[in-house]
């Protein structure tokens, strides 16, 4: 049986071996664990950024799953979404079309099932790499219409 940490080590190296770029920003992350987030996320630490994870939710993911994680938050930092959210007024609704967006670039087999992915609204129709902005828009503008609600509950690459 392989502890937490030993599990995380092992993710990040199969990550840093199929995805040498995002090693970069994977090595200088600080790692935490902490029972009080549901998922996973990354945030602001001093100059740098941490990765801040639930360990029970870490444990019910499978090997694939955890190296999709690791990926989906890396992207957080690679795409500036940090710095980004401020700009937003709801940030719900950043965040589901954040991943929206981030999913997309993360290979499929690494994705649990209910990612978000434009295929989550099909009555939308959005389109494919458009950009978070773009996905926030016509995510706002259905909200707004009161067309279909957002299920702001998924577990999913929402991590």
């Amino acid at each position: 049986m392989l502890f937490r940490s030993e599990e995380l080590a092992i993710a990040s190296k199969e990550l840093m071996l199929d995805q040498p770029f995002y090693g970069l920003f994977l090595i200088g992350l600080n790692k935490e664990w902490n029972e009080s987030i549901p998922t996973a996320g990354v945030a602001k630490h001093n100059i740098n950024y941490k990765l801040v994870i639930n360990p029970t939710f870490w444990s019910e993911l499978s090997n694939d799953h955890q190296k999709g994680l690791l990926w989906h938050e890396l992207l957080h930092i690679v795409f500036d979404h940090l710095n980004l959210r401020d700009s937003y007024a709801d940030k719900k609704l950043f965040n589901i079309a954040a991943d929206c967006e981030l999913n997309q670039y993360i290979y499929e087999h690494y994705l649990p099932d209910g990612a978000i992915l434009p295929t989550s609204f099909p009555n939308l129709k959005l389109n494919y790499k458009a950009g978070t902005d773009y996905y926030y828009n016509k995510l706002q503008e259905n909200k707004d219409r009161k067309s279909t609600r957002l299920n702001s509950s998924h577990r999913c690459i929402s991590y």
